[in-house]
């Protein structure tokens, strides 16, 4: 009698720890390493007016002679509309030439990774030519590969839809593991977001000096070029952690150690994107400096 008595005392307990979510953490596959710091989950306040971000992945090569002119483009719209557009460089196995290093050339820097092939395995964009551009995940008449030609009114299309969701980004550093923790306040705003929502977590390099072809320019290759948003990794399951809210609004860290890494994290970027689970359509993104 006793015993029944205890279990009707703590069920509801039970229940209640059991419910809500406030931090996921690595919800599928092997746990991540233990990172100390990455345990004190930072305060979240909702922004009054969130812009509406896309999310511009162009997909590039370093000895694609066309694709300066992408990077210019995606240049250019960030600097028409300020704060919301976010750029991520793909360089993805499947363009071949265009993104092979060659030994005993200028081209030595492998960009590829398994984060680019990945994406590029569902978008089936790299093997069409380059250079091309998925904007928000979406389609275009059936199609994820959009010309430069077109990226611009795209672009504008997306930014003139309802805001739907807003994400605040807050990473945390530890120079003596080089490990990086990122929690990220995702906020429903319209009410009208799918259960099957997915976020992810890239890392993006900027100011990297390399050789890069390019027609535009006598020689068509240029020694110090600057590549920029460059995606480098994932922090967590490449297509992102299940989001569950509670209420209108969750927290979810992502944590990785860089230790070895062969880029510089001064230079980096945190994209976090959420996205439809099903459909990979991207429904908001943010950008931050990935070391505070």
């Amino acid at each position: 009698m006793k015993m029944n008595n205890l279990l009707f005392f703590l069920l509801p307990i039970l229940i209640l720890s059991m419910s809500g979510c406030d931090v996921i953490e690595n919800p599928d596959g092997p746990p991540a390493p233990v990172i100390p710091f990455c345990s004190d989950t930072p305060s979240f306040e909702s922004r009054s007016t969130p812009l509406v971000k896309v999310l511009l992945e162009d997909y590039t090569g370093h000895r694609c002679g066309n694709c300066p002119l992408a990077a210019k483009e995606l240049h250019d719209l960030q600097e028409m509309y300020p704060g919301q557009v976010v750029g991520m460089a793909v360089h993805a196995q499947a363009a071949g030439y265009f993104t092979a290093p060659k030994t005993g050339s200028k081209f030595t820097h492998d960009f590829r990774n398994e984060v680019s092939n990945t994406l590029d395995d569902f978008f089936q964009v790299a093997a069409t030519g380059l250079p091309k551009g998925v904007i928000n995940r979406k389609t275009v008449n059936g199609a994820y590969d959009l010309p430069l030609s077109i990226w611009g009114q795209v672009l504008q299309q997306e930014l003139n839809l309802e805001q739907r969701a807003d994400i605040q980004i807050k990473s945390i550093w530890d120079s003596t593991t080089s490990s990086l923790c990122a929690f990220v306040f995702v906020e429903d705003i319209s009410g009208s977001l799918p259960d099957s929502l997915m976020l992810s977590m890239y890392l993006t390099e900027n100011n990297f000096v390399n050789w890069q072809a390019d027609y535009s320019i006598p020689g068509e290759e240029i020694e110090f070029y600057e590549h920029n948003h460059i995606l480098r990794a994932s922090l967590g399951p490449i297509w992102g952690k299940p989001v569950k809210m509670n209420g209108n609004s969750c927290i979810i860290s992502f944590s990785k150690n860089f230790e070895g890494a062969s880029w510089v994290m001064s230079n980096c970027n945190l994209v976090a994107v959420l996205q439809n689970g099903f459909t990979r359509e991207v429904i908001q993104v943010e950008e931050i400096i990935a070391l505070p």
